[in-house]
């Protein structure tokens, strides 16, 4: 399969019913399941869901998103995005800005192109969450311990295996000296 055809970026749906990537690569947790069904585009192609996932950019995360084997963009649901989740999507002549409603946390913003809303996402790829880590000297380990307040290892390695803090080494922390 050619990528060229095939559009990397995400857009924004109002008529979308579920989230939905060509790409399995960028799913993380993917689930591979049987006859889940079809997406119908317009009133003529319809193609095979394959399986579901999350994609992530280490700080914002959206579930459920459908691996459908032909779509050529990938498409974020409006309705998926806010219905239950606790977030609210606006949208102006600038952008989108995806917000938590009860405290106004701004998740994701994006400029417009065009009539198009683009989401400024870029996922981290890969598959199931596995955290393979080598393990950082003593110094290292120390100065993170310093940096988040006095945080003990086993927290500091549940930061790192969860991907909660951007820039952190992807390292395992250890208290030798102690």
């Amino acid at each position: 399969m050619s990528t060229e055809r095939y559009d990397t970026k995400w857009y924004m749906d109002s008529g979308c019913s579920r989230h939905m990537t060509w790409k399995k690569e960028y799913l993380k947790d993917y689930k591979t399941l049987d006859d889940v069904g079809n997406v119908r585009f317009g009133n003529i192609e319809t193609c095979p869901i394959r399986g579901y996932g999350k994609i992530t950019n280490g700080q914002f995360t959206i579930s459920r998103v459908a691996f459908v084997e032909g779509l050529k963009h990938n498409l974020v649901s409006i309705s998926q995005l806010v219905v239950g989740t606790g977030n609210a999507v606006t949208f102006n002549n600038q952008g989108s800005v995806i917000t938590k409603e009860e405290t106004n946390e701004v998740l994701l913003k994006s400029e417009r192109n065009g009539s198009m809303f683009p989401l400024n996402l870029k996922p981290v790829t890969g598959g199931q969450s596995l955290c393979l880590l080598s393990k950082s000297n003593s110094d290292v380990s120390w100065i993170w311990h310093r940096r988040l307040a006095h945080l003990n290892f086993k927290d500091l390695n549940k930061l790192v295996s969860m991907d909660l803090v951007r820039g952190m080494p992807a390292l395992k922390f250890d208290n030798d000296s102690l």
